[in-house]
């Protein structure tokens, strides 16, 4: 199921509003799985990154066991900072509304969100794309950022195009012309607009979800499309990496246990990536409307686990940009809770985003009017700022 992201252009007039495509599997058939299964590493790209310095270039640690839980007041890292991100239960616009819908999040789980998750998937063409709606002041996230720009940061979900060039079926044509550099001023100019607006630590979920075929920027089902999709994908990033005064962190987003497309497939290489993420919900793939263990759920096909090693080979840390609890199967579910909270504490995690409710009526949002008090009493444990 597409992602449902309802994000109005019309400054003062914004609704925003997601659904991972992890929840549809219990609404739905599960999507039919592609039969190719090939296996081999990316090639070279040609695009010549721009150097990190060392603030945010890739970590050389694969994992690591510390359960030191870093200042609030650290922005997130390109290594184990941990930092606890939000998807708001926010159906409002402007940054008193923003700000409550944060302050109950942080009362009920007894944490400090320092970083807030946004999508940016509406664009309908380039213009949009470049002068996405977020920069408006009065959405209220960039305001919320320049209370503390030492510590507050957004994750934004970028995808490759605008929603006027989707072609899921054949995107064959889209990913050339990206891939030859017809795209690169786009992305410059997106690059400069969020420094101009203050957002210049963000964090980019570039492409995000992008082995789904309800994204409009999916990779497509074949070899050749999804090496085209990773060369759009430095272009982009070389293109981000030129504007002054940037220190944008790059997501190389998957979802979880989603086709059965080899990464190697479609990753650009570790140039071009800071972070690995992968989105994950508390539904089996296989039988989602059967509540199974977290240890079942990770080690899935394609699941945390396989991104996991996959992240540990090229060194580089994980993220987990939306993860949440579903309505069906299981409802109240510390178990999942746990699992995550046992994962991040022992693993390289450079952020955790807990999607909160707002996406529909599968989605939960944590407190005690969702439900949810065992998984509020786990979270708090996990993440809480006492933990």
């Amino acid at each position: 199921m597409k992602r449902e992201v309802a994000a109005s252009a019309r400054k003062g007039a914004l609704v925003v509003v997601g659904v991972s495509a992890a929840l549809a599997l219990v609404l739905a058939v599960p999507l039919a799985r592609a039969s190719e299964g090939v296996t081999s590493t990316t090639s070279a790209l040609s695009s010549t990154p721009v150097t990190r310095d060392s603030s945010t270039t890739t970590t050389t640690s694969t994992t690591t066991t510390s359960s030191t839980t870093p200042p609030v007041s650290s922005l997130i890292a390109a290594g184990p900072s941990r930092s606890e991100c939000l998807t708001p239960n926010f159906a409002d616009t402007g940054l008193a509304s923003l700000q409550t819908a944060v302050t109950k999040f942080d009362t009920v789980t007894g944490s400090t969100v320092t970083c807030l998750s946004v999508y940016l998937g509406s664009a309908k063409g380039w213009a949009d794309w470049e002068n996405p709606w977020v920069i408006d002041p009065s959405t209220g996230y960039v305001p919320w950022v320049a209370e503390a720009p030492q510590s507050r940061q957004l994750v934004l979900a970028v995808q490759l195009i605008p929603t006027n060039l989707e072609n899921v079926k054949n995107p064959i044509n889209w990913e050339r012309s990206c891939a030859s550099g017809k795209f690169n001023a786009y992305a410059r100019n997106l690059g400069s607009n969020l420094v101009a607006a203050g957002l210049a630590n963000s964090v980019i979920r570039l492409g995000s979800e992008m082995n789904g075929v309800w994204e409009s920027d999916f990779i497509g089902t074949t070899k050749v499309e999804q090496k085209l999709w990773a060369k759009c994908f430095a272009n982009e990033v070389v293109s981000l990496r030129q504007v002054s005064g940037e220190h944008f962190l790059i997501d190389w987003n998957v979802n979880a246990c989603t086709g059965v497309y080899p990464y190697a497939n479609y990753y650009p290489g570790n140039s071009y990536v800071d972070i690995i993420g992968i989105d994950v919900y508390d539904v089996a793939c296989r039988t989602p409307f059967t509540k199974v263990s977290f240890s079942k759920l990770a080690s899935e096909q394609l699941g945390i686990n396989d991104l996991q090693a996959f992240a540990a080979a090229k060194h580089k840390p994980m993220s987990l940009p939306e993860w949440g609890l579903a309505t069906v199967p299981a409802g109240d579910d510390p178990s999942y809770i746990n699992g995550i909270g046992t994962k991040v504490e022992q693993g390289d995690f450079s952020f955790q985003t807990y999607f909160d409710g707002g996406g529909g009526p599968n989605s939960k949002s944590l407190g005690l009017s969702s439900g949810t008090p065992l998984s509020d009493a786990a979270y708090k444990k996990w993440f809480g700022n006492g933990a």
